[in-house]
């Protein structure tokens, strides 16, 4: 098989911008699937492009049976970015619900941005990368960083691969803009994929227990949600505007939260599972009242 290249960026933020920004043109459509990463939305937008925005299920993430993403699609559709394993619902994409994606990228012509920061971080299901997939190869930008596997945030480093004709002209935009990740965090990066795994399956082990600690808290408060099968959110229902409750818990409990409605569906906020098993208790029951 042909080997792609492959372009390093400092953070994953900036895999996405380049191949966003250097794949749509104005008036192009895009379409999220929602609920999505807030960033998405602001990238498609400063490209010039059009947004379209599909509903999922909001706190898993999966396409729910009322929703059909084919009567969202069509010939005019430039773009589909898919986040699997998903910010901010911990949703993991199943294989059939990837091969729905691509068989109407094929039909319709359309690529897809993968992003899967979070690949492996994740608890009982699989992870399955759509670039992968029969017909996918030549319409995939396929995205992906240290960040989140291996706890570098602070060195920004990510990479992206696509076909060739994507990456020649999203050259261009990071020749003249960032020039290049950092040097010593590269060397990093090389240490952190060479270098032993085992604190990585000890670091989602982690993240596990205190994804379990967090959906049995917040049962005891009356809010059942299916357990997250990856990355380490999620995407919790409210009593009232989601927006004002995240202010307010912040203000006056001093738990800082993110409003659904930043990623496309109000009435949720996001929590984030990445502390102490005893934080995320005081944490849950200082939002008793919001819940």
């Amino acid at each position: 098989m042909e080997r792609s290249e492959v372009v390093v960026t400092p953070g994953a933020k900036q895999a996405l911008f380049e191949s966003i920004f250097s794949f749509l043109s104005e008036g192009d459509e895009a379409v999220l699937l929602d609920p999505a990463w807030v960033s998405y939305e602001a990238m498609v937008k400063m490209a010039g492009g059009e947004l379209t925005r599909v509903t999922l299920d909001p706190e898993t993430g999966f396409t729910p049976g009322d929703v059909d993403i084919s009567e969202h699609v069509s010939d005019d559709t430039k773009l589909v970015i898919v986040n699997t394993p998903s910010n901010p619902t911990g949703g993991v994409f199943s294989l059939d619900e990837l091969e729905e994606i691509r068989d109407l990228a094929v039909d319709h012509d359309f690529w897809v941005v993968s992003d899967e920061i979070y690949e492996k971080i994740i608890y009982g299901a699989e992870h399955h990368s759509i670039g992968a997939m029969d017909g996918m190869r030549d319409r995939t930008i396929t995205v992906n960083g240290f960040s989140k596997a291996y706890s570098m945030t602070g060195w920004r480093l990510g990479y992206y691969t696509a076909p060739q004709e994507l990456l020649d002209e999203a050259g261009k935009l990071h020749s003249h803009s960032v020039s290049c990740a950092t040097s010593f965090a590269q060397r990093g990066g090389v240490a952190a994929i060479d270098g032993p795994q085992q604190p990585v399956d000890d670091m989602v082990e982690e993240f596990e227990s205190r994804r379990d600690a967090l959906v049995d808290a917040l049962a005891d408060e009356g809010v059942e949600i299916p357990p997250p099968e990856g990355a380490f959110y999620a995407f919790v229902p409210v009593d009232g505007d989601d927006l004002g409750v995240s202010e307010t818990a912040l203000q006056e409990e001093h738990v800082a939260t993110t409003p659904g409605s930043a990623f496309g569906v109000e009435g949720y906020i996001r929590l984030s599972y990445a502390a102490s098993e005893q934080r995320i208790l005081e944490g849950v029951e200082r939002l008793s009242n919001y819940l």
